[in-house]
């Protein structure tokens, strides 16, 4: 007799992957998570959850979210945990369930191209013969199936834009790739996507994604930065440049509106220029030069308002794509209306900057965040309409005191109740891995720390043979660094910037006895399994630079409340959770053995080192390397 979804419980499906898979591994911290969720999405409450390095939170997840019956949006922030969803352990787990899954990932328009939009481009000039051939064969219209990345000009004109979508109306609508993927994703029970795809669903008010009822948010910690920058405005040079070519080619704008654009352009980024010479300033005083551009501005919003191009012979839909190809153009030109608005009128809620790319000038911005985007998520996520509940996890949320999970929930304006458990990791941490912690090292800031710092990396590199991640909050300590030692360590060493990322790190597994110096795309999301990594150097705590615009802003919110400490609610759990993330390099299986090296005495001398130490996996604490010959015999002495 079949088995009903309702008659199995989370303890059923882990019995059958142990009972059906000679390759699960059963782990009662897996199942504690899962049953933590399950408890969340059936009380209908928010879920907060930390899952120790090997928890497999992943597969946790899914089973709570199979077992309901419901729709199921799973966000993540990287493409590397969306693929491993869809293509380890949901196939997994429908291998032993009595019931079918149908999952689908869900991307944006932009990475689908424009069957329509491709075919004008073909007409306007040449393209890669690549991408024709790929046009021709490809059978999703996905982009990330390319193996080259063409020009963004270009795939701006040629993706699918909703701005320039004539939808039942395309002759292309029946062959379009992203209507195409929309409808599988209307009839799948669990959708993968991204925290940007999820906070535009949000924005749209449910307008992306298929109405869903229960919400997973993967790699949480993530989630408000990348809701600041969704929420962002921004105007540069090449954007009103680019604009301003549009404006002409596509829907032909009166050749004296757009030069007297041009000219106020001209005008404001220069002046910004002079005044703001640092590569990057928070602004604080309006931009009173900002009235000249935003007036030019608003007489080009008022042209693309009013045209209803009768002049265009409406063949084969012209006129439709023309008011289309204005309304996108429109979009473009009211968002830096509102960024100039915010520029000219500064409010206490936003933080306004400049961004300088280049000596010259020319590549110029203005950049408009909000200062604290907890309310956004609370009324688009929490209280989205229609959904019952929704777990927010990741391996570094906790961040300590009476509440650990306090600053991640203020950060993404989590509700007053919530059930929260940080569920421990399976390695032992005593037996696996030594924390060092060098014993008279100067302060970070002190003028020698560099050249002492680098004496210890040679002495644990050394100790390690090499297989060793050195990790940086800096770009200048990390190349003084590099240039002090590449030449004196015995091993190849590479640092970020020589090549990209995905090319570093595969010459890492390949090379033996392989150094790498990083700094921040290093400290997640790398996971390097076995002897290859037994060593992870962290040269101090990855304290915000102060010169942030958005943390010098909300430090300086916190200090205006009287009630607040902006260093205890603010600076210190930032640090620790970027150095849980850090720290967690180098332990990825129950095999893995290694050191973990923090080189700023600030967590042994200072009151709060305590507090840091108690959120990071329960190491053994060594002070000094003078009695170890090898890593692996002073583990062996535990």
């Amino acid at each position: 007799m079949p088995v009903e979804r309702s008659q199995l419980s989370v303890e059923d499906v882990f019995a059958r992957l142990a009972d059906s898979l000679n390759t699960y591994e059963h782990r009662p911290q897996q199942v504690e998570l899962a049953f933590r969720m399950n408890q969340s999405f059936c009380r209908k409450e928010t879920g907060v959850f930390e899952a120790g390095t090997g928890t497999g939170k992943s597969l946790a997840a899914l089973v709570p979210a199979a077992l309901s019956g419901k729709r199921v949006v799973i966000s993540s922030a990287t493409i590397a945990l969306q693929e491993q969803y869809i293509h380890k352990d949901i196939p997994l787990l429908q291998s032993i369930l009595p019931f079918e899954i149908d999952a689908q990932v869900m991307k944006g328009r932009s990475n689908y191209i424009g069957l329509r939009r491709w075919k004008d481009a073909l007409l306007e000039g040449e393209v890669d013969d690549r991408l024709v051939n790929w046009v021709n064969s490809t059978s999703t219209g996905d982009v990330a199936e390319l193996e080259f990345m063409p020009p963004f000009d270009l795939w701006n004109e040629i993706d699918s834009d909703s701005d320039d979508c004539l939808r039942n109306k395309c002759p292309q609508f029946n062959q379009c790739f992203y209507f195409d993927a929309r409808k599988r994703s209307e009839k799948a029970n669990i959708l993968v996507v991204n925290h940007a795809l999820l906070l535009a669903d949000a924005a749209s008010h449910g307008n992306i994604i298929p109405q869903y009822e229960l919400l997973i948010v993967d790699e949480a910690q993530h989630l408000p930065s990348i809701a600041r920058d969704a929420f962002s405005v921004s105007i540069s040079v090449r954007g009103l440049r680019m604009l301003a070519s549009k404006a002409i080619k596509k829907v032909v704008v009166p050749p004296a509106i757009v030069r007297e654009m041009e000219l106020e352009s001209d005008h404001f980024f220069s002046r910004l220029n002079v005044r703001f010479p640092a590569p990057k300033t928070r602004l604080k005083d309006p931009i009173e030069e900002a009235g000249g551009l935003r007036s030019s501005l608003m007489v080009l919003k008022a042209w693309l308002e009013e045209q209803q191009f009768e002049h265009i012979l409406d063949v084969e839909m012209a006129r439709e794509k023309a008011k289309l190809k204005a309304k996108a153009l429109l979009t473009t030109t009211n968002n830096y209306i509102n960024c100039l608005d915010l520029l000219m009128k500064p409010s206490k809620d936003w933080v306004i900057w400049t961004e300088r790319g280049d000596a010259a000038g020319s590549r110029f911005e203005v950049v408009a965040a909000p200062l604290d985007v907890s309310g956004f998520l609370s009324s688009l996520l929490f209280d989205k309409p229609g959904l019952e509940a929704s777990v927010w996890m990741s391996a570094t949320l906790a961040t300590g005191g009476e509440d650990p999970f306090a600053y991640f929930k203020s950060q993404v304006g989590a509700p007053g109740h919530v059930i929260q458990s940080k569920v421990s990791s399976p390695f032992d941490y005593k037996r696996q891995a030594l924390l060092y912690l060098p014993a008279n090292l100067p302060e970070p800031n002190h003028q020698d720390f560099i050249w002492e710092s680098c004496r210890e990396i040679e002495r644990l590199v050394k100790l390690s043979n090499g297989c060793a991640f050195v990790l940086f909050t800096s770009y200048s300590a990390m190349n003084r660094s590099f240039d002090i030692l590449k030449d004196v360590l015995p091993f190849e060493c590479k640092k970020q910037g020589e090549m990209p990322r995905k090319r570093l790190l595969d010459w890492f597994r390949a090379t033996p006895s392989a150094v790498l110096f990083g700094t921040n795309s290093f400290w997640e999301g790398v996971s390097i399994d076995g002897d290859q990594l037994s060593c992870v150097i962290i040269d101090r705590i990855p304290f915000q630079a102060p010169d942030d615009p958005i943390y010098e802003a909300r430090c300086e919110a916190i200090k205006d409340d009287s009630s607040g400490d902006w260093f205890k609610s603010l600076a210190l759990p930032h640090a620790i959770m970027r150095l849980k993330q850090g720290v967690g390099r180098l332990i990825r299986t129950r095999s893995d053995r290694g050191i973990v090296a923090i080189l700023d005495p600030r967590v042994t001398r200072k009151q709060y080192g305590r507090l840091i130490l108690e959120c990071l996996p329960p190491m053994r604490i060594i002070r000094s390397l003078e009695d170890i010959d090898s890593i692996d015999e002073k583990l062996d002495s535990y």
